[in-house]
């Protein structure tokens, strides 16, 4: 009877077979400027497994990018790898902390914490009105149509050397000369919206014809939109920019962190 038992036992084992495990054998992660990339491979495999990754990419406290991703690991070689590209170009200081583990039927996971840091484009930095009317040698063009009128850089000078005695045209037309010539400059366009909006509304209400409410609300409204775009300091740039004489900057790295003081350079302007 008792040989009977042991024989079943037996009879049961070989017909299960051994217990699955899968452990990560080497494991790779990089992550640079252009995207990332995790490879390795599996030890002690004998069922189809998935890897699993989640990582961020972060500037300062900033997250730029969250990325999740499975694989099904190749059972022929046991190895598996899985890459991304980041969907946005970078600028600074960068820092991926990336987490890795096996779905079943075993866990096991990997840890990464990578920096690095990418390189500004020359000439991707925004500039205050006050910086363009103290460096004119710097200017990219010699030229702007503003308002639907063209105007040299003598006259856009003269414009910015004009006291803007609260006239919402010349408030507005200093930081829209500034918009235009940090986009010709090889700054990021996504301003472009609130340049046409300002120079459709200055080619209705000419500058120094200091409108009435409600028009002048809605040309500071614009100024307001064109003004933030000035005022941000793009990772890389800190060094080009020197003293600001229009006030406190916001930073790319944190823009709310100065909510308070970026309200008074708003004021400034009222």
């Amino acid at each position: 009877m008792k040989l009977r038992a042991m024989l079943l036992g037996v009879m049961i084992l070989a017909v299960a077979g051994p217990a699955s495990a899968c452990f990560f054998g080497t494991v790779n992660f990089t992550a640079d400027c252009s995207g990332w990339s995790a490879c390795g491979t599996i030890v002690e495999g004998t069922d189809p497994v998935d890897v699993r990754i989640v990582l961020r990419l972060m500037q300062g406290d900033l997250t730029i990018a969250e990325i999740r991703d499975t694989v099904a690991v190749n059972t022929s070689t046991w190895d598996f790898c899985m890459r991304g590209a980041w969907d946005t170009e970078l600028c600074g200081d960068y820092r991926v902390m990336a987490s890795l583990w096996l779905m079943w039927p075993t866990p096991d996971g990997r840890e990464f914490d990578v920096s690095f840091n990418c390189p500004c484009d020359e000439g991707g930095c925004h500039f205050t009105p006050g910086y363009w009317k103290n460096h004119e040698e710097n200017w990219p063009v010699t030229s702007l149509v503003i308002g639907g009128v063209t105007y040299n850089q003598s006259q856009l000078l003269d414009i910015l050397n004009t006291p803007t005695r609260k006239d919402a045209t010349i408030i507005c037309a200093h930081h829209l000369i500034a918009a235009m010539l940090n986009v010709a400059n090889g700054a990021d366009d996504s301003i472009q919206g609130a340049i046409d909006a300002a120079n459709a509304l200055l080619t209705t209400y000419p500058i120094g014809s200091n409108p009435p409410k409600p028009q002048r609300q809605s040309i500071l409204n614009v100024k307001d939109e064109l003004a933030d775009y000035n005022e941000l300091v793009v990772p890389g740039c800190e060094e080009d920019l020197g003293p600001c004489p229009d006030g406190i900057r916001k930073s790319a790295l944190n823009p709310t962190s100065e909510k308070s003081t970026w309200g008074a350079i708003k004021d400034m302007y009222r």
